[in-house]
């Protein structure tokens, strides 16, 4: 393309990019020009809300289907793709490490989040911490983040302490965001022996969830995914 009709183009884009919010698309004779749009950031809000409501298969199978390398991610400034790390990873961590997205993703995006074996069930959660943990350090200090990462942890045996403490030390300033959590916590005190602290934690969590059924903890860590 010669110097004219590079200068020619950038005009062009520079006038629709003032018309355009004005309704006006007939810039550059007559050729209409309209701005992109990032689909994704619809539906990154609408897996957070799949997430919010229990939903978290559709919640992961989403975020899959929008970044379907985002395993292999290790680091990432964006906040659209930050925010699609933290539903899958609390989407991961609440269904045990096995995300039953069959039906969501095509087969070749599956990889091993369905945790057909304990091996994966085990690699999942720990990409989940991992995940949750480099989020907390890019916002130290923020309680639903902090109750997300307490959750994930819960989900690993030998993290249950780190996890027990993080949790515990929300619940004692009514920091923790979720009811999810406070059953995590319930788990947690109950399998450290503190009767007590189980009844008080899943009261809590009656009282936030939408279905009770979540407290139900039956006063140990069930290993198995939550419906």
């Amino acid at each position: 393309m010669n110097g004219p009709a590079v200068r020619l183009t950038l005009v062009c884009a520079l006038v629709a990019s003032a018309l355009v919010p004005s309704g006006d698309a007939s810039a550059c004779g007559g050729v209409e020009i309209l701005p992109a749009i990032d689909h994704r950031v619809m539906g990154v809000a609408q897996a957070e809300q799949a997430l919010r409501d229990g939903r978290i298969t559709a919640a992961a199978g989403s975020v899959l289907r929008m970044f379907p390398e985002i395993r292999r991610i290790s680091h990432d400034k964006d906040p659209l793709l930050n925010r699609a790390f933290r539903v899958l990873a609390v989407a991961t961590a609440r269904a045990g490490g096995a995300l039953d997205v069959r039906p969501e993703v095509p087969r070749e995006l599956l990889e091993t989040w369905g945790g057909a074996s304990a091996e994966e069930r085990k690699s999942n959660v720990d990409w989940s911490i991992r995940a949750l943990r480099r989020l907390n350090e890019h916002r130290k200090g923020d309680p639903a983040l902090q109750t997300d990462l307490g959750e994930a942890l819960a989900r690993s045996p030998e993290h249950r302490g780190e996890a027990l403490q993080l949790l515990g030390g929300l619940a004692e300033k009514d920091l923790l965001a979720s009811p999810e959590a406070y059953a995590a916590l319930a788990r947690l005190r109950a399998l450290s022996g503190d009767a007590a602290g189980h009844d008080a934690a899943a009261s809590r969590c009656e009282a936030m969830a939408k279905d009770a059924a979540l407290c139900r903890t039956s006063r140990a860590i069930d290993p198995r995914p939550q419906s």
